[in-house]
């Protein structure tokens, strides 16, 4: 993942967990995260990789979806007098809150694109976001999965002026690659009927560590459930997990510096991934 910080792109993720601070406990032992507070918004934190910010933390609210992890991405300018919550609206998604305002950090608004899947809008108050990505413990990659890859390709397009390009399908299954500015930083593949029954759009997040199969085996160890073992492509090896809560999310060890060609996973090896 490249790009990050700047208009329109992918700059934070977190984990809305139903037990925080087992949460917490959890992603210390996986990544050897620390916690580090958020003035201004009690209740919730940020993870720490090597004292910079990957993530963050806080609790679920009653009656909300189970534990989950979230991207935000970086609000771009107003246009033609629409906000960006404006246009997130008129591209058919749905503004599911209130802002939250915390000076001095951001302006941060819950969205659903037009396929149900949760993202954040990230408006920066001094607060840019990551504070390192690509390097072990901290973001690489972002993946969508969607019931209507055409509309949410038009979302995406429409509200943060996405690239997207159709890689090789593998195993029958098509993936679509965003860009932003020439710079990929996450994927897309339809959910088909090769997917469990009810399962729901959502992204993906991925973690970069040292050594996959041991990242895999330490996790579940710690109470995670692997639900696809450490599997190499071309840009390393990955596994999907869901946290003790529930909450589902990747490792990768790259098998290079990335270099903003190829992603993580294509076709049927990001199909495989997303099932759970």
């Amino acid at each position: 993942m490249k790009t990050w910080n700047v208009p329109s792109a992918p700059c934070w993720a977190d984990l809305s967990a139903a037990d925080p601070r087992a949460a917490a406990a959890f992603y210390e032992r996986l990544f050897g995260w620390e916690l580090g507070g958020v003035p201004g918004l009690d209740g919730y934190r940020a993870f720490l990789s090597e004292g910079e910010p990957v993530g963050g933390l806080g609790p679920r609210r009653p009656g909300r979806r189970p534990s989950v992890w979230r991207p935000y991405f970086v609000a771009g300018p107003d246009g033609a007098g629409e906000s960006p919550a404006e246009r997130v609206a008129l591209a058919r998604g749905k503004v599911l809150g209130e802002p939250v305002e915390v000076p001095g950090v951001c302006r941060a608004t819950l969205c659903a694109d037009s396929s149900g899947a949760v993202f954040g809008l990230w408006e920066p108050d001094g607060h840019q976001g990551f504070g390192r990505v690509n390097a072990p413990g901290s973001p690489a990659w972002l993946d969508l999965a969607t019931t209507d890859p055409d509309g949410s390709r038009g979302f995406y397009t429409e509200v943060f002026g996405w690239q997207a390009r159709r890689a090789a399908p593998g195993a029958g299954f098509p993936y679509t690659e965003w860009s932003l500015g020439g710079q990929p930083f996450g994927g897309m593949t339809p959910i088909t009927e090769a997917f469990p029954a009810g399962t729901v759009p959502r992204w993906l997040v991925y973690v970069a560590v040292r050594d996959c199969d041991a990242a895999a085996a330490r996790g579940a160890r710690l109470g995670a459930n692997v639900l696809l073992p450490p599997t190499t492509i071309e840009p390393g090896r990955f596994s999907v997990l869901a946290d003790p809560q529930g909450a589902m999310f990747a490792v990768i060890a790259l098998a290079r510096e990335e270099t903003g060609e190829g992603h993580p996973a294509t076709g049927g090896e990001r199909a495989a991934a997303i099932m759970g």
